[in-house]
């Protein structure tokens, strides 16, 4: 099984997305150099990671040994055997949750994205949504190991990640529909007064930098047209086919014998012509008095249930903007219509199967 569809818990999961995501940036971004020697300069990565719990015991019980004071106190092969704090390191902790509704705008649009679909391949398709503004507070906490890297670390801070900060990331499951989200951050302006950079000594003597950060993204609200099944019923006569598929195409192959269907979910008529199933006639099933006596033998009644998609392809709509061709040729440049006085737009392949011109 390919890696990009595989399917998780957390996938649905737009605030873990979004965190996620802070992790990644602060990872590319948080680094500073260290002189070895006199011949050697180094560049020092500052790891982050998201604060899981805040209990030292619960902690070790969970990633450090099997069983903490039983008498198999052995450390599992699967475990780290002793505590392992990696210094330098950065530690982001979820603080506030808020839906900022002054940003709210444009509701109900037209928006993009994939599924997984029948064959296993992601399928582009479009829906209405909304994108909920919201803002995400996080604490940051910046471990080092000495005065100068915390010197080090704080100027890091201003000169790579100083003023506002982008990342995007994907989100949603792969069954209902997944979908890019764009978050912005800004670091403190004043790191002595509204944002104040912290200088303190822990039990383990560790230099710590602590700020934060305010992560304003969206949550989407797609309204999702959502597939459905339903149970269809055919019954083969010696001259003609019974059912309710609605539209025999995609049901019915148009090369079968007999060629004749009628239908009784919308009462027609239809004829196959080696291609295709066409309606000929309207308002005729086969409990009509017409048709009955024309079926012939009944030889067999079958069902199956199928999967019917109410979803929105996404198509690869082009746009081409231009002169009209109403305009008359001129010698001259100045004489030629500026884009937009007389103009006709040009669009091939819109979801609903539509080609415009105006």
């Amino acid at each position: 099984m390919a890696t990009y569809n595989l399917k998780f818990n957390k996938d649905d999961s737009v605030i873990r997305h979004i965190i996620v995501g802070l992790l990644a940036d602060l990872n590319n971004k948080m680094s500073f150099h260290r002189q070895i020697s006199n011949d050697e300069r180094v560049e020092v990565d500052i790891p982050f990671f998201y604060a899981v719990g805040g209990d030292e015991n619960f902690m070790k019980d969970n990633f450090l040994f099997s069983n903490v004071n039983g008498l198999t106190c052995d450390p599992d092969g699967e475990f780290a055997d002793g505590n392992y704090d990696k210094v330098p390191r950065g530690i982001v902790n979820l603080t506030s949750f808020n839906v900022d509704p002054s940003k709210l705008v444009n509701k109900r649009n037209l928006g993009q994205y994939s599924m997984l679909n029948e064959q296993g391949l992601m399928e582009g398709f479009v829906a209405e949504f909304e994108m909920v503004p919201v803002v995400i507070g996080v604490d940051v906490e910046i471990l080092v190991s000495s005065q100068l890297d915390l010197f080090k670390v704080t100027e890091a801070i201003v000169k790579k990640m100083y003023k506002a900060n982008f990342y995007h990331v994907d989100a949603g499951h792969l069954e209902e529909g997944t979908y890019r989200i764009s978050s912005e951050y800004m670091m403190p302006d004043d790191y002595t007064q509204e944002r104040p950079v912290e200088y303190s000594f822990d039990d383990k003597q560790n230099h710590k930098v602590t700020f934060t950060l305010e992560i304003n993204s969206f949550v989407p609200s797609f309204d999702f047209e959502e597939d459905t099944y339903r149970k269809f019923t055919r019954t083969s006569y010696a001259n003609a086919i019974c059912g309710d598929y609605g539209d025999p195409n995609g049901f019915l192959d148009p090369n079968m014998t007999p060629n004749v269907y009628y239908d009784s979910f919308e009462p027609a008529k239809w004829e196959a012509n080696g291609s295709e199933w066409i309606k000929t006639e309207v308002g005729k099933d086969c409990s009509h008095p017409d048709v009955i006596n024309t079926l012939g033998q009944k030889q067999t009644t079958e069902t199956q249930i199928k999967r019917i998609s109410r979803r929105r392809k996404q198509s690869n709509r082009m746009f081409t903007i231009g002169n009209s061709d109403l305009v008359n040729s001129v010698n001259t440049e100045q004489q030629q219509s500026m884009l937009g006085d007389n103009y006709k737009v040009k669009a091939k392949r819109f979801p609903w199967g539509d080609n415009i011109e105006e």
